[in-house]
């Protein structure tokens, strides 16, 4: 049984869409032809892949593992004919380097000029976000390798995890805020205070465990932020409590903007470090770039 390229991508945007007629639309091709092309596969398979309701087109149970399997043989013909188009060139390839938010300047700028130096003419490309946006990036294949923090769940089961360095995660307030300058500051102090986060699940878990265990309830939170930029902006107003990584605030811990409220138990330290997706073969280009990110990543580690 063999896939044709053209009719997984037209079955990938049906999914995506969850309308033929939208789908058609973004595939060039007319809605018969469309639904001709899913039909064949089906055919072929042996099996339903799709439902059609009146409101949405969803995959089958069998779908739903074709259509993950689709993605990543997509993203994996386009990265391929990448890598050809630049080796015939004379260039080095494509990566895709996927990084968390919490490091992403101070390790790009240390591990870039590595790769440059090391590859080059190799073609990088870095997408910054969180871990969950991230890692559906990497299963799809969209992205080659990706730096993080290690999630405190379980990951998905094609997910490699090399640790390389720690993260940790601390209470802290601005100069100006009031328990800046108290000593002792006890979980009622902190759960009374105002609170600003991110809205992440490993936050959200801790601080409830850590509330928990001093028998206070939740804490309630007066600002969610979407980036941790915005979060430290509103540490050093002086107003908020919130939890922050260190590295992330190194310049202000130095000069005093920030202070962290030291208390037994009140810090999270996650491992963090390279996530590879599982698979028999890499491109030629990854595996040669596997080797420098990783030394680059305890180089930096050791600078900290």
């Amino acid at each position: 049984m063999k896939f044709d390229l053209k009719q997984l991508r037209h079955f990938v945007c049906v999914v995506d869409t969850g309308n033929i007629t939208r789908a058609a639309e973004l595939q060039y091709i007319t809605q018969p032809a469309l639904t001709r092309s899913i039909k064949k596969m089906e055919e072929r398979i042996g099996a339903k892949l799709l439902d059609r309701s009146p409101r949405r087109i969803t995959p089958t149970e069998a779908g739903r593992v074709l259509y993950r399997y689709a993605k990543i043989i997509i993203n994996q013909a386009e990265r391929a004919l990448l890598d050809v188009t630049a080796v015939s060139q004379g260039e080095q390839g494509h990566v895709h380097i996927g990084i968390a938010a919490l490091f992403a300047p101070t390790l790009i700028s240390h591990l870039i000029p590595q790769l440059s130096a090391r590859f080059p003419g190799l073609h990088v490309r870095i997408t910054e976000g969180f871990f969950e946006d991230l890692v559906a990036g990497l299963v799809e294949g969209e992205i080659d390798v990706l730096l993080s923090n290690f999630p405190p769940g379980v990951v998905p089961p094609d997910v490699e995890l090399k640790p390389l360095f720690e993260i940790r995660t601390e209470f802290v307030v601005g100069a100006s805020h009031p328990l800046a300058s108290q000593e002792n500051v006890t979980a009622k102090d902190l759960r009374e205070a105002q609170w600003a986060i991110i809205k992440q699940p490993h936050i959200i878990d801790f601080l409830d465990k850590f509330f928990a265990e001093e028998s206070l309830p939740p804490v309630s939170v007066a600002i969610e932020a979407t980036s941790l930029n915005t979060l430290k902006s509103l540490v050093l107003l002086g107003q908020y409590v919130a939890m922050l990584p260190r590295r992330w605030i190194e310049k202000e811990l130095e000069t005093g903007e920030i202070k962290t409220i030291r208390k037994d138990g009140a810090a999270l330290v996650r491992e963090a470090g390279l996530i590879l997706r599982q698979t028999e073969t890499r491109r030629p280009t990854v595996e040669n770039v596997i080797p420098v990110i990783e030394e680059s990543c305890r180089e930096w580690q050791i600078d900290r």
